[in-house]
């Protein structure tokens, strides 16, 4: 459909409303699950393991075991820590002084992270998630998956990669809530990160307050902005790829003077790439795709996208896996805001104020007056009784 058509704008209306809808259920399910890690702790997790999971499992917790896997897995695996690792370094915030004021930059001390574990044993978000957090200083990293995913070598293999020690083997919000909380086995962690299922989400979002998270997270989403150029069936292949997530992905192909024949959960035409560009930032993707003639110039004026792949040869299925940049993007919208995990989600700023006498009674009449007409006047005292 045309871009600038009633039928687009309803069609865009409703994927906004579609991404507003709280799934009541999912927080219902997660409200049950917090209560009871918190009033039974890991009794309560391994009831909800032999429930949903068929399985018994004595410790939760475990320490992950020497394993070896396969040689060419191996090596991949080994690579995208190493691009990861280099591309994320570079985040890492420095402390910093100024006058009498110090910036101070910590890591967290424990930090959570939550590897899905459905259809798949999703090592590359472990790598994700765990190589910020390391790069950060974080001394303690903890895992938390469901059992089948924590069966697996593989997932075991990056855990001793990355130095974790801890590995939880309970997933969904029953895992989430055991993070925030702690258990018997189980220290609770200061925040955190990777992405997982409604019930993970709701989990998040109820729990912060008592934990950090990096960003809630929904469903898969993907932009392409396709001129006549693109090759249509690169375009299909980044659409699909992403579709794969799950049938609740939202793939979206926008395409420049006329329909590109793709499948796609909407298709539109614009008339122009800034208008292209206009509706790709309303819409705020996880993933933007360029295929397009200049498409790093195109990517300069978009603002809002998680991460942005430019050309042919830049699909962001690399970006999945070993591009080294972090494929835990913002979703939903929310890359108007968040922006991808980092190393800065790893660590929390402090500011120290050290004044001497006389920069203290430099500075004192200047707040006791803004004190004074805010109308807090012990305020003001506090600063001019010394």
């Amino acid at each position: 459909m045309n871009a600038s058509s009633p039928e687009a704008e309803a069609a865009l209306r409703e994927l906004e409303t579609r991404r507003r809808a709280a799934n009541e259920n999912a927080f219902r399910v997660a409200d049950e699950m917090i209560e009871g890690v918190r009033t039974r702790g890991d009794a309560y997790v391994a009831e909800q393991i032999a429930k949903f999971d068929r399985v018994n499992i004595t410790p939760i917790l475990i320490t992950p075991r020497d394993v070896r896997i396969d040689p060419e897995l191996a090596a991949a695996l080994d690579i995208a820590i190493e691009r990861v690792e280099s591309f994320h370094m570079r985040q890492l915030p420095r402390s910093y002084q100024w006058n009498d004021i110090t910036h101070r930059v910590r890591p967290l001390r424990r930090a959570g992270v939550y590897v899905p574990g459905g259809r798949a044993v999703y090592v590359s978000t472990l790598i994700m998630c765990a190589v910020p957090a390391r790069i950060a200083g974080v001394p303690e990293i903890v895992v938390a998956t469901t059992p089948a995913a924590a069966a697996r070598d593989e997932l075991h293999y990056v855990c001793n990669r990355l130095g974790i020690r801890e590995l939880y083997q309970c997933g969904g919000a029953a895992g989430i809530a055991a993070l925030a909380l702690g258990t018997g086995s189980l220290q609770r962690v200061d925040k955190i990160a990777g992405p997982g299922n409604s019930y993970v989400n709701a989990a998040k979002v109820r729990l912060v307050g008592e934990v950090g998270i990096d960003m809630t997270a929904g469903p898969t989403e993907l932009v392409v902005i396709a001129d006549d150029t693109a090759d249509a069936a690169l375009v299909q292949a980044d659409l699909d790829a992403q579709q794969e997530h799950g049938a609740d992905s939202a793939v979206i192909c926008i395409s420049i003077g006329k329909a590109l024949d793709v499948r796609a959960t909407l298709n539109l035409v614009a008339d122009s790439i800034d208008e292209a560009i206009g509706i790709s930032d309303r819409i705020a993707p996880e993933h933007l795709c360029i295929h397009a003639r200049d498409a790093e110039l195109v990517a300069a004026k978009a603002h809002n996208a998680g991460a942005i792949y430019c050309g042919a040869f830049a699909p962001p299925a690399i970006g999945d896996y070993i591009a080294g940049s972090n494929h835990v993007l913002p979703t939903a919208g929310s890359a108007r805001f968040f922006s991808p995990l980092g190393v800065y989600d790893f660590v929390k700023r402090t500011n120290i104020v050290a004044f001497s006498a006389e920069t203290l009674s430099e500075l004192a009449p200047y707040a006791a007056a803004i004190a004074e007409f805010e109308g807090l006047p012990q305020h003001a005292r506090s600063v001019v009784a010394r």
